[in-house]
């Protein structure tokens, strides 16, 4: 008998994970993604498939679906599975129609939990019943291919044929014939499918509040499967509880009157309402609620939503108290923000709007694994790569306050809040290193408005990446995006050791100079404006004469609000290595992102 190396490519991917509105929605297509793999891999192991990729055995608990409840604290597993068959197995083609088997059984059972749950919302005509048909059963995508190993000595060959095998199968994948149904709106996540909501939404009333419907919000089958976690009850962190979070830590910090109100703003958010949600068993347990309405727009916004709902609706139902309890939670936050931080004259003021979303992945993986000799070199390589996503999650969540979207192999993306992104980032890169000695780990960093779409922020964040990964490997990028107009403030450099005064030790150092009030904020915008107009001479200009309007522009500006020069030391440093006017410039964007992100740290609401 013969052994084969097979691979197996679960998908599509990015239109199923990035297909998405809320946060939920994203964290939750990931989630789903994992769990269809998962059992894919299991059907492999229990045939006597040898897993390489991931490196689990048969036994490994990792392979079971994931228990309820413990969702968030799920292994996730790649979409691409490979394997040894055995020889004295099942065909290699019985064992491929297994798993495949086995991971459309999870998809399915997940959406008809979601169709029992939404009963009331979806339609109940033909119609609806042929949409939901079609589109949940051509969803996944499955795509495999398998080459006989003769022995060890061959694997590193086998391995390039497979995968070359499974690119070529990619290539000539199946293309159904689009059914587009007329005059049915499409889905507000993909554009593509039709909703299978009932027409009249205006009827659908409490059911629509607590499915967090926005107006006009079309929903296909696989959308509303994903915005109903497969009919489990999972809550998981908004952008805005990210976005959200230096604000808590800074009034958590304070204790006092500020921690009495925050506690009773909590305790307005706690229950089933329809203004709030939780964030689960391992998010954010100071303050465990999604917290929009910790922002004054937004808690208006869910007043206007309540009074729209039908009086005689509203009353008969759990929310028939929310509207006074709105605005109880107004009142607390109007006091909250005038209250003054003990021996500062700052105030607490209102929360940042802005939050960063992290895109990394290691650098020069395929040739890494393309020099890999044996399945056995593999399966360690495999094995250091999912300690990694583990630790990652650590990191992110633990100790950078963070939420994990998805920590698979080599691969990150994280939200994280404004004031914690860097050291995140330092983190996980360092972290890559010594755990895949030998490889680089390449950081995108964007920061982003709460309230932008969240695909375009999912954009942003894998601009950055791509941009970290240019011209070289190694290197950390971050992108400021405002809301103010204008084009998006970039800086990318290679990472380099701790104490080498990389980009990332730069922006500390200028972010605790904002945080001190020893810099103006206008001083990044005013050396940046330079920059501009030594563009208009044509050619560089010397390099004293740039020198000396630098420290002419520095030493006449007022720090303190006014009240005290920017001392000598600190001219010095933001003089350091600004010798042309692209250093400069560089220097300026660094100054005004560090103004940012100490804004985000210690209060205040000019981003």
């Amino acid at each position: 008998m013969t052994k084969y190396l097979y691979v197996l490519s679960v998908g599509p991917v990015q239109d199923f994970i990035a297909s998405a509105r809320r946060t939920r929605d994203l964290w939750f297509g990931s989630y789903l993604l994992s769990e269809i793999s998962r059992a894919a891999a299991k059907a492999i192991a229990d045939s006597g498939g040898e897993l390489i990729f991931p490196a689990l055995k048969k036994s490994d608990p990792e392979l079971e679906p994931t228990n309820r409840g413990h969702e968030l604290d799920s292994f996730n597993i790649g979409n691409v599975i490979l394997a040894k068959l055995p020889e004295r197995g099942g065909d290699p083609e019985e064992i491929n129609e297994k798993a495949e088997t086995a991971a459309k059984d999870i998809w399915l059972n997940y959406a008809e939990a979601a169709k029992k749950e939404a009963k009331g919302v979806i339609r109940d005509d033909p119609t609806g019943d042929i949409l939901w048909k079609e589109q949940v059963e051509d969803l996944i995508e499955f795509n495999s291919a398998w080459v006989p190993l003769e022995n060890e000595d061959d694997y590193r060959i086998a391995r390039k044929r497979v995968i070359r095998l499974l690119a070529g199968r990619k290539s000539i994948r199946d293309f159904e014939q689009v059914k587009g149904v007329p005059g049915i709106p499409k889905c507000s996540l993909d554009g593509a499918r039709e909703s299978v909501l009932k027409e009249k939404r205006k009827n659908l009333g409490i059911l629509e509040l607590r499915m967090r419907l926005s107006d006009g919000e079309q929903l296909s089958a696989i959308g509303l499967t994903k915005r109903l976690a497969g009919g489990r009850k999972m809550a998981f962190p908004s952008v805005t509880r990210v976005a959200l979070d230096p604000w808590v830590r800074r009034i958590v910090a304070e204790g006092g009157e500020a921690g009495e109100l925050l506690d009773e703003i909590g305790s307005q958010c706690r229950g089933d309402n329809s203004f709030s949600s939780g964030t689960g068993n391992r998010h954010y347990s100071d303050f465990p609620y999604d917290g929009q309405v910790c922002y004054l727009p937004r808690l208006n916004e869910f007043k206007k939503d309540l009074t729209k709902i039908p009086e005689d609706q509203r009353k008969s139902s759990e929310f028939n108290d929310d509207l006074g309890n709105l605005l109880k939670i107004e009142g607390k936050l109007r006091k909250l923000k005038d209250l003054e931080i003990q021996g500062s004259k700052r105030k607490i003021g209102e929360p940042n709007p802005y939050f960063a979303i992290l895109i990394a992945d290691g650098d020069h993986m395929g040739r890494a694994i393309a020099n890999i000799e044996s399945s056995n070199e593999h399966y360690k390589f495999s094995e250091k790569l999912s300690a990694f996503a583990g630790k990652a999650r650590e990191i992110v969540e633990k100790d950078y306050h963070g939420v994990m979207v998805y920590s698979g192999g080599d691969d990150v993306i994280a939200f994280l809040p404004v004031d914690t992104c860097l050291k995140a980032a330092r983190a996980l890169h360092d972290e890559f290193g010594k755990t895949v000695e030998g490889l680089t780990f390449s950081v995108g960093i964007a920061i982003g408005h709460k309230n932008d779409p969240l695909e375009d922020l999912l954009d942003y964040g894998r601009q950055a990446e791509k941009a970290a990964k240019k011209p070289d490997r190694n290197g950390l990028a971050l992108h400021l995006h405002t809301r103010s107009g204008g084009e998006p403030l970039k800086i990318r450099e290679q990472w380099k050791e701790p104490g080498n005064n990389s980009m990332d030790e730069r922006l500390d150092e200028w972010t605790g100079m904002h945080k001190k009030d020893e810099i103006p904020d206008k001083a990044g915008h005013e050396m940046l404006q330079m920059t501009r107009e030594y563009k208009e001479w044509g050619s560089p200009p010397p390099a004293e004469l740039l020198e000396k309007d630098l420290s002419r522009l520095l030493k006449r500006k007022s720090a303190g609000h006014g009240t005290t020069e920017i001392s000598g030391e600190n001219i010095r440093k933001i003089m350091e290595g600004v010798d042309s006017a692209e250093t400069l410039h560089r220097r300026a964007k660094e100054i005004i992102i560090a103004s940012r992100i100490a804004s985000a740290a210690t209060g205040g609401d000019n981003l």
